[in-house]
């Protein structure tokens, strides 16, 4: 078998180095997808259907997007958070109940009237400044006041119902009117 010169070696190794940087694209590509069908969110409670709906980052965006721009009381500067309205969210699902138990990833639990969702526009929010939010910027999904817009708001009781790293939320209590 021949010697392999300086240059084949150097064409080998570049060959290989772009196989693995396709591999890879192709595997991010894969899991970039697989999030956006994955289900992301879990409603159940008092809702019409009889067992919990798995819902993905896509169902909740077609339930139709809003945008909240305000500040946090983890962020003093503006920022856009887009997601579904709470309340079509409800509507979407059929929910009758007055309360809401919000459920984040660790299992912290905030419990908060379904009377928010119809005085204010709260949001489940799945985007932040246009961008998915990982579980790194506290994802998949947010809830997020209209702080900026609404000064009666600007309170602890409102800053604390913002759970944050939420994966579910179960409908309890009485219908609403």
């Amino acid at each position: 078998m021949g010697r392999r010169t300086g240059k084949t070696t150097a064409r080998l190794r570049a060959l290989a180095l772009g196989a693995v940087v396709a591999l890879f694209g192709a595997v991010a590509g894969m899991a970039g997808a697989a999030a956006e069908t994955s289900a992301v969110f879990r409603i159940d409670g008092n809702i019409d259907s009889a067992v919990p709906l798995q819902l993905t980052r896509a169902d909740l965006e077609a339930i139709g997007m809003h945008d909240v721009v305000t500040v946090t009381p983890w962020n003093d500067e503006l920022t856009t958070y887009t997601g579904p309205l709470i309340r079509d969210v409800l509507a979407h699902v059929g929910a009758k109940g007055d309360s809401i138990v919000a459920v984040a990833l660790n299992n912290y639990r905030v419990v908060f009237p379904v009377s928010d969702t119809r005085d204010y526009d709260v949001i489940l929010a799945v985007r932040v400044n246009g961008e998915p939010i990982g579980l790194r910027q506290r994802g998949p999904v947010r809830v997020i006041y209209p702080w900026s817009e609404r000064e009666e708001l600007r309170s602890e009781v409102y800053y604390s119902r913002a759970i944050w790293q939420m994966n579910g939320m179960t409908v309890v209590g009485q219908a609403s009117q």
